[in-house]
């Protein structure tokens, strides 16, 4: 008696069998979503995220130059201006602003020629 009740209150949807499952479409879709999210991943990176999210265009560092493992002087435009920091592992000293500012592509030289000179 109550197997039948139980019977009765069963949807008959319940009581057929399940739709059989194509596991060659399956896997080609998934592999397929798997793929545009590894893509959208790299390119987000490549595009650096935080930039294309609205990141701060007022602050750039122009050059940088490692002078050891943990230590580095930047040369950081801000607004107008360009400033020299020492950056290290525990602190960033502000080492002064620029007088003449540096134009990318000469911020390498510039930097290794300042370094390497003697006060």
């Amino acid at each position: 008696m109550r197997l039948l009740l139980v019977w009765l209150w069963l949807p008959a949807t319940a009581l057929a069998q399940g739709p059989e499952i194509r596991w060659d479409s399956w896997a080609l879709s998934s592999g397929l979503v798997i793929g545009v999210i590894l893509l959208l991943g790299w390119l987000l990176r490549r595009l650096r995220g935080a930039q294309m999210f609205g990141g701060s265009r007022q602050l750039k560092v122009v050059a940088s130059l490692t002078l050891g493992q943990r230590e580095r002087l930047l040369v950081v435009q801000v607004g107008e201006e360009q400033r020299l920091l020492g950056v290290t592992a525990q602190q960033i000293s502000d080492l002064g602003k620029l007088e003449q500012p540096l134009v990318a592509e000469q911020a390498g030289p510039l930097l290794a020629r300042r370094h390497d000179a003697k006060p």
